[in-house]
């Protein structure tokens, strides 16, 4: 449901301390920070063909990228697998959502995500807190919009040493639009065969000679879809404003507001091992689908500020506040399967609503030193912050029973607002952190990169249900990174590299009464891997890695309190290509291969998971998206997404079939017209898209035949 309170007067503070607090964020997102202050100037010279202006940029390679060091560093010269999504794609693939743009990174699948939420799993690791802004974390649970997004960077494996707890299988950073030198102005629509609709804006403008910038995004979407009654209504405006004091210094105020509201739709139940064996679009739940919905609401402000010193000292800083609600409203949860003459599903009705709100703050400086010959760029950096979390879930006792095959829908009753709820808490999280980095140089050839992240995060959780079971615990890990590179030849690197990260139990509204006598999940990773740079304008890269993770917990029955149970490891092969190959070719494609196994023989959840296969990790999964450039501004693409079998969840009970879908794309592009047809599922596949990777009973059929149109007028 929508929040009605205001930014409270103490995340206010923070933006009006712009004048005495410097705050500032560099981004990659439209330009080099000023002065290329925040540039890795020591490191193999990478010449960067691309501009961000009104006119399209349309390549798909992406020779930079800041996520995994906070510096803009070429990407052969992070000894860690980075892989970019870039807005060329997203537009040429009609890309509407977080998950379809995430289809092209290697070793990336999907998850239901409780259907409130975006959730991949990552190298086979939930990454539901590992969502990021531009360096900014942004773990609330809700859709993320693409309107404003200028490329996606997801950075694979431990990435603590920076960003502190979580990102077990890595993290995934949105790089948003910003402000630019020229003005320009660009509407769009996008219509689809199985009932899709949304309009876009991006305004731009530039003035009193470049000291003033301001820039407008925004969506709205008023949606239908192939599934029973499901329904789609979302408004997105993020308005931007930069100042340019001088070359060395400025300034950037983001704001961001997005409210969504769609159908609360979790799939087909399982049966017999697999997803129920009725059309794609059958629901169940209540016959009136808007009775059963999310709504959720975020609202952000940003402050950036960034300044160089000289050409060896810069300082940057960024606040980022928000405030985000939601609703999920009489949503349906399955109780159980019945086998029999005529198979039956017993459903639930319950309801869930969360406030989130909090502050982030970091600022670093950089600094270019050599000592004896060798070069060095340094990142200090120090992160403030907290956040309030509170989540209460109820619902209703009665139960209802649909024929597992043909349900016959009836209006549910509704959860009213006085029932007594089963889980209800807030959660304070305090986070004080400070980290250090060293790109080392010792020659043309060899290349260290160093790191190490020190932090206290304390966390509290108010038990507001009548056991009135308060918990509290503070950690203090360190988290180390490193990692050398060697160049034989200019565009070739070979690495190799070592991370760590944790991930408390709490910090996902994970509650059991002894939860603060749990030590935080640990996760390691090694990885070698080698990056080619090809003459023309595309990457390629290769990784293989060994990833362990301890201190898995599961509930005991007989006391309903966690214990921990053992551990999860993936070993696997990434290979991934971008850019282009040849003229007027350009290819995103992707392979992974993952070797998967929990080592839990001390669970007692239920049927137990030893020797089980981690839920949503196919063993084989990859991409292809080639496309063509045409005389007189047209373009023709094609492609295909392929994820072998996976399980539903941890206790390998439910499969997921493998799959293969064929999607096509054509164009037109001139300097004031974009038209783009995109048909996803040409041969009309039946197959599953995600499922839970916790339940067996929550399983998303993918789109059937969709053609999406798409039309864009820029001045």
């Amino acid at each position: 449901m929508s929040s009605k309170r205001r930014t409270p007067k103490r995340l206010c503070l923070c933006l009006a301390s712009l004048g005495i607090l410097p705050l500032a964020q560099v981004s990659l997102a439209d330009e080099p920070a000023v002065g290329a202050v925040r540039d890795a100037g020591t490191l193999p010279t990478t010449t960067v063909k691309a501009t961000r202006t009104n006119e399209a940029n349309t390549s798909y390679d992406t020779p930079l990228a800041n996520t995994a060091t906070k510096i803009p560093v070429p990407l052969r010269d992070i000894p860690q697998s980075v892989n970019v999504v870039p807005h060329a794609v997203i537009q040429d693939q009609s890309a509407l959502s977080l998950n379809d743009a995430l289809r092209n990174v290697p070793g990336v699948s999907a998850s239901l995500g409780d259907a409130q939420r975006d959730q991949v799993t990552i190298r086979g690791f939930s990454s539901i807190n590992d969502q990021y802004v531009d360096g900014l974390r942004d773990d609330s649970l809700y859709y993320r919009d693409l309107s404003n997004i200028d490329r996606i960077e997801v950075l694979k494996g431990p990435a603590a040493v920076l960003y502190g707890r979580g990102s077990a299988g890595g993290i995934i950073n949105r790089v948003t639009k910003k402000p630019q030198a020229t003005t320009f102005a660009e509407v769009g629509t996008l219509f689809g065969t199985e009932g899709q609709k949304r309009g876009e804006i991006d305004l731009n403008t530039s003035i009193h000679d470049d000291a003033v910038r301001a820039r407008l995004t925004g969506a709205i979407e008023d949606s239908s879809g192939f599934r029973d009654g499901y329904f789609l209504r979302r408004q997105a405006i993020a308005p931007s404003f930069q100042f340019n004091f001088s070359t060395d210094t400025k300034l950037t105020l983001q704001f961001d507001y997005l409210h969504d509201k769609r159908i609360a739709d979790q799939g087909v139940p399982s049966y017999h091992g697999r997803p129920v064996d009725v059309p794609i679009e059958t629901r169940y739940g209540s016959a009136n689908a808007a009775d059963g919905n999310v709504e959720s609401t975020i609202k952000s402000a940003t402050g950036i500020f960034d300044h160089r010193f000289n050409d060896r000292w810069s300082f940057h800083s960024a606040v980022r506040t928000y405030e985000y609600t939601l609703g999920r409203n009489n949503y349906t949860t399955v109780k159980s399967v019945t086998d029999g003459p005529v198979p039956t599903v017993t459903l639930n009705v319950n309801q869930r609503n969360r406030n989130d709100r909090g502050t982030l703050w970091q600022n670093e400086v950089t600094q270019k030193a050599e000592t004896f010959g060798i070069q060095h760029t340094l990142l200090y950096g120090i992160e403030l912050g907290y956040q309030d979390k509170t989540d209460r879930v109820s619902g209703l006792a009665k139960n209802t029973v649909y024929n597992l095959f043909d349900p016959t829908l009836v209006v549910l009753p509704t959860v009213p607002a006085s029932a007594t709820p089963t889980n209800y808490g807030r959660t304070h999280n305090e986070t004080y952190a400070a980290y250090a980095q060293d790109l080392i140089r010792f020659s043309p050839q060899w290349t260290l990169l160093a790191g190490f992240r020190y932090e206290a995060l304390r966390q509290s959780r108010d038990d507001l249900t009548p056991k009135n079971q308060d918990i509290a615990r503070t950690d203090k890990p360190f988290s180390p990174r490193v990692g050398i590179i060697y160049h034989p030849v200019e565009p070739l690197s070979l690495y190799a590299s070592y991370s760590r990260s944790f991930q408390p139990i709490a910090d996902s509204f994970t509650y059991y009464a002894n939860s603060s006598a749990l030590a935080p999940q640990e996760t390691t990773n090694y990885e070698i891997g080698a990056k080619y740079d090809l003459p023309i304008g595309a990457s390629i890269t290769a990784a293989l890695f060994d990833m362990k993770q301890t201190n898995l917990t599961g509930v005991d029955p007989a006391t309903l309190l966690a214990v921990p149970i053992g551990t999860q490891r993936t070993r696997g092969l990434e290979l991934s290509m971008a850019g282009e190959v040849a003229p007027h070719w350009q290819v995103m494609a992707s392979y992974a291969y993952l070797d998967g196994q929990l080592e839990n023989p001390l669970d007692k959840s239920g049927g137990g998971v030893n020797d089980n296969q981690p839920a949503l990790t196919p063993r084989h999964s990859g991409s292809l998206w080639i496309k063509r450039d045409l005389p007189n501004g047209f373009y023709v693409a094609g492609g295909v997404r392929a994820e072998g079998a996976r399980y539903a969840s941890q206790y390998n009970v439910t499969t997921l079939p493998g799959y293969m879908t064929v999607d096509l794309g054509a164009g037109y592009r001139s300097k004031h017209l974009d038209v783009t047809l995109t048909v996803q599922n040409l041969l009309d596949r039946t197959y599953y898209v995600s499922a839970h990777g916790g339940a067996e009973n929550y399983n998303m059929p993918g789109a059937p035949l969709t053609a999406l149109v798409g039309v864009r007028y820029k001045i």
